[in-house]
C-alpha cells in the first residue's frame, strides 16, 4: 500500500510538472483543476447514469459468458476432443484486435448489439481459459468421490465443480471485468451509442475539452480498481 501511495505522488508530480510546461489545458490540464471537474461530476446525476449505462453492458455481457463459458469449459474436460477443437478457435478470437471486431460487426449490426458482441467475443474466451484451468487442477482423487457419490447434475456443477474452481472463477471474471470495462468504453467511441462513459469521453473530445476527457478516465481508472479491489478480497478468502 506504502508503495501505491508513493507511486500515485510521483505521477502527479510528473503530470503537474508537464501542465506547467506545457501551460494548455487543451493538451494536458492541472491535475487540481481536473480533480474539481471530477468532484463536481459527483454532483450531476448524469454523471452516476451514465457509469451504469457502461458498466450495466459490461455486467449483462459477463454473466452470459460465465454461464457460457463455464458449460462448455466442463463439457471440454469431460470429452477431451471438445478442448482439441475449441482451444484454437479462442485463441485465434484473444488474438484478433478488438477495434477489428467492432468495425466488423458495426457491418451487421446497430450500435448497442455492437458493444454486445465485441464484449462478448473478447470475454467468453477469457473466461473459458480460466475455467479449463480450473476443472483440469481438480485431482483425480476428487472425481473418483464424485463419481462414487453421483450427485445430481446441476446439485454437482454448483456444490461440487464451482467451488473446486472457485478462484479460477473469481480470479476470472476480476479480468474479465476489468478487460470489459475497457473494451466498452472504446466500442461505445467507435460504434457512436448515444449514452455511456464512451459517449462522454467523444464528446468531451470534439469539444476540444481535455478536462473532461481527464475526468472520465481517471473515474474509469478508479472504477476498474475498486471492482478489483473487491475480487481479490474474494479471491484471498478462499
Amino acid at each position: 500500500m506504502k508503495h501505491k501511495i508513493h507511486l500515485t505522488i510521483y505521477l502527479l508530480l510528473i503530470w503537474q510538472l508537464l501542465a506547467v510546461a506545457i501551460h494548455n489545458d487543451i493538451i494536458i490540464p492541472y491535475p487540481l483543476v481536473t480533480l474539481k471537474r471530477m468532484f463536481e461530476m459527483l454532483l450531476m446525476p448524469d454523471f452516476y447514469q451514465t457509469l451504469l449505462m457502461t458498466l450495466s453492458h459490461v455486467i449483462i455481457v459477463v454473466l452470459v459468458s460465465v454461464i457460457m463459458a463455464f458449460g462448455l469449459a466442463y463439457v471440454a474436460y469431460r470429452f477431451s476432443i471438445i478442448e482439441i477443437y475449441v482451444s484454437p478457435v479462442l485463441s485465434i478470437l484473444q488474438a484478433v484486435p478488438n477495434i477489428s471486431f467492432i468495425i466488423l460487426v458495426l457491418l451487421w449490426a446497430s450500435s448497442l448489439q455492437t458493444v454486445y458482441v465485441v464484449l462478448f467475443l473478447v470475454v467468453f474466451p477469457l473466461l473459458y481459459n480460466h475455467f479449463i484451468s480450473g476443472f483440469e487442477n481438480i485431482g483425480s482423487d476428487l472425481e473418483d468421490v464424485i463419481l462414487l457419490y453421483h450427485p445430481p447434475f446441476f446439485d454437482k456443477m454448483i456444490h461440487v465443480y464451482l467451488p473446486l474452481i472457485m478462484p479460477n472463477f473469481l480470479s476470472g471474471i476480476k479480468s474479465s471485468l476489468s478487460l470489459g470495462v475497457k473494451v466498452a468504453v472504446m466500442a461505445e467511441i467507435l460504434a457512436g451509442l448515444p449514452y455511456g462513459v464512451g459517449r462522454a469521453i467523444n464528446f468531451a473530445r470534439i469539444q476540444f475539452d481535455m478536462i473532461g476527457v481527464f475526468s472520465w478516465t481517471i473515474w474509469l481508472v478508479i472504477m476498474i480498481l475498486f471492482i478489483d479491489y473487491l475480487l481479490d478480497k474474494l479471491i484471498r478468502s478462499e
